[in-house]
C-alpha cells in the first residue's frame, strides 16, 4: 500500500473500530489490526513518562476484570494501565521504572498486593492509604444500618427510605434545609439510624485534623465510642484501619494532600473509549487511553551548552528532550 494509506490507517485505527477502517479502505480487518498493533508498540517505546515523586496506584474495572492504574499525583496524569492487579505484575512494572528511587510517596487503596509490591521494590517510599477508600467504608456501615431497618417498615416506607439514602450519605454541612427535614424525620423515628449517621460524621471528622497526633487521638476515640449494638456493623472498618493504621495516619505527615481523586477522570476516559469500540481487547483499550489523549509535557529545565554542535544524523542530547508526564487528566 502507499505510505499515505498506511499513515491514514494508523491514525484512523486509534479512533474507529477495525471493521469500520477496513470497510473505508478496502483492506482486510487483520491488516488494519496489524498496523494498529505495530503503531501501538512503537508509541509504547517512544513515549517515556517521567517517574513521579508521588505515585498513585489504584484500580479500574474494565472489560469484566480489575486492572491496575498508575498515576502521577502531583502532575495529575495517567502513566499506565496493567492488565491485572496481581502482585507479581505490579512488582515487575515497578522494577522497570526509570530512576525508581525518585518515588517518595505512594498512594493506594487497601489492597495488600499493592503494599507488598511497593515495599519490595520501593523501600524508600512512604505508603499513604487513599482516604476516599477509607471514608467510603463508613458510608457502607451506615448503609447496613439503613437496610437493617427494612423489616420494621411497611413496603411503601421501605421504598421511601431507599429513595432517601443519598441524603443520609451526605455530609452534615452539605445537606439542604429540605433534606435536613427529611433526614430528621427518619433519624427521629429510628435512634439507631441517628447514632450511625453521627458516628459516620465523626469518622469523616478525623480528616479535619491538622497533625498526625490529633488524627491518632480522634481515631482512638472514634473506635472507643462505637454506638451500642453496632460493633458488628462497624467491624470491617475498624479492622481495616487497624491493619492499615500506619499507612492511614501517614496521610497527615505529607507535604500535600495525597489522594487518588483523579481516578474518576480515568474511569470516565475508559468508559468513553470503551463506547467507541465495544469488544476490544484490553491492549487496544490501553493503547487508546494512553496514545490518543493529550499528554502533559514540559520543556526541560537543563539548558544545552552553546558549545554543543548539532551534527547531521544526531539530535539534541537526551537531557534536552521534552519531558512527558503522561496523559493529562485535567483536560478530561
Amino acid at each position: 500500500m502507499t505510505l499515505r494509506l498506511h499513515e491514514y490507517v494508523e491514525k484512523e485505527s486509534f479512533n474507529h473500530p477495525y471493521t469500520f477502517v477496513a470497510a473505508q479502505t478496502g483492506l482486510d480487518e487483520k491488516t488494519v489490526r496489524d498496523i494498529f498493533n505495530a503503531r501501538a508498540e512503537f508509541l509504547g517505546r517512544w513515549h517515556r513518562f517521567e517517574t513521579p515523586r508521588i505515585l498513585g496506584i489504584d484500580e479500574l474495572y474494565l472489560n469484566k476484570r480489575y486492572r491496575c492504574i498508575l498515576t502521577n499525583i502531583e502532575e495529575r496524569t495517567l502513566l499506565d494501565l496493567l492488565a491485572t492487579r496481581r502482585q507479581d505484575v505490579v512488582t515487575n512494572y515497578l522494577m522497570k521504572l526509570k530512576d525508581r528511587q525518585k518515588v517518595e510517596i505512594v498512594s493506594m487503596d487497601m489492597w495488600n498486593p499493592y503494599r507488598a509490591a511497593v515495599k519490595a521494590v520501593l523501600p524508600q517510599a512512604r505508603i499513604v492509604v487513599d482516604k476516599f477508600h477509607v471514608v467510603r467504608m463508613a458510608n457502607d456501615a451506615l448503609e447496613r444500618v439503613r437496610k437493617g431497618l427494612r423489616k420494621e417498615l411497611k413496603p411503601s416506607q421501605s421504598r421511601t427510605l431507599k429513595g432517601d439514602r443519598k441524603i443520609l450519605l451526605k455530609r452534615a454541612h452539605e445537606v439542604s434545609d429540605r433534606e435536613r427535614l427529611i433526614m430528621e424525620t427518619w433519624t427521629g423515628a429510628f435512634p439507631q439510624l441517628l447514632a450511625a449517621y453521627e458516628h459516620k460524621e465523626r469518622f469523616y471528622g478525623i480528616w479535619d485534623a491538622t497533625t498526625r497526633l490529633q488524627a491518632e487521638a480522634a481515631l482512638d476515640e472514634w473506635i472507643a465510642t462505637i454506638p451500642k449494638g453496632q460493633k458488628e456493623v462497624w467491624s470491617d472498618l475498624v479492622r481495616a484501619v487497624g491493619n492499615w493504621r500506619e499507612e492511614t495516619m501517614t496521610y497527615f505527615e505529607t507535604d500535600m494532600p495525597v489522594t487518588n481523586a483523579y481516578t474518576e477522570s480515568i474511569n470516565r476516559l475508559a468508559k468513553d473509549k470503551n463506547r467507541e469500540g465495544r469488544g476490544y481487547s484490553f491492549e487496544v483499550m490501553r493503547a487508546r487511553m494512553l496514545y490518543t489523549t493529550k499528554h502533559k509535557k514540559k520543556a526541560p529545565t537543563a539548558k544545552v551548552s552553546p558549545f554543543y554542535k548539532k551534527t547531521i544524523g544526531y539530535g539534541l542530547p537526551d537531557f534536552a528532550e521534552e519531558l512527558n508526564y503522561g496523559v493529562d487528566l485535567s483536560t478530561i
